[in-house]
């Protein structure tokens, strides 16, 4: 992992993410969960890359910030998992959300006490 991540001056640290594997919304959404921890910048760096660079904030050490970056990548990768489940399987929570809200016929038959 140390070519995908590198420590810059200044107290940063620069992640690179594919843009094969990782889509804009993951990786937003992942960097959304984090800034709390650290500012999050986000920019194309490469055709086929996504530089993810995260900077310290006050009272933190370079090892903590290399922690954040490597809990920032099981996260954005949850988000894609997320995304490739919704695609693959959104017409069934479809299915079953309207299905659910949909309504009784007959109340008193469908509750039994």
């Amino acid at each position: 992992m140390t070519d995908i991540v590198k420590i810059l001056e200044g107290n940063r640290l620069l992640l690179k993410l594919s843009k094969k594997v990782y889509e804009k919304e993951a990786i937003l959404a992942a960097a959304y969960k984090f800034t709390n921890h650290c500012a999050i910048l986000i920019e194309p760096i490469e055709d086929t890359c996504v530089g993810v660079y995260f900077e310290l904030k006050e009272n933190q050490a370079i090892d903590e910030l290399k922690m954040i970056a490597f809990d920032f990548c099981n996260e954005v990768l949850d988000q894609q998992v997320r995304l490739d489940i919704e695609k693959r399987y959104g017409n069934i929570k479809e299915v079953i959300v309207k299905h659910a809200f949909s309504p009784l016929k007959n109340i008193k038959e469908a509750i039994r006490f």
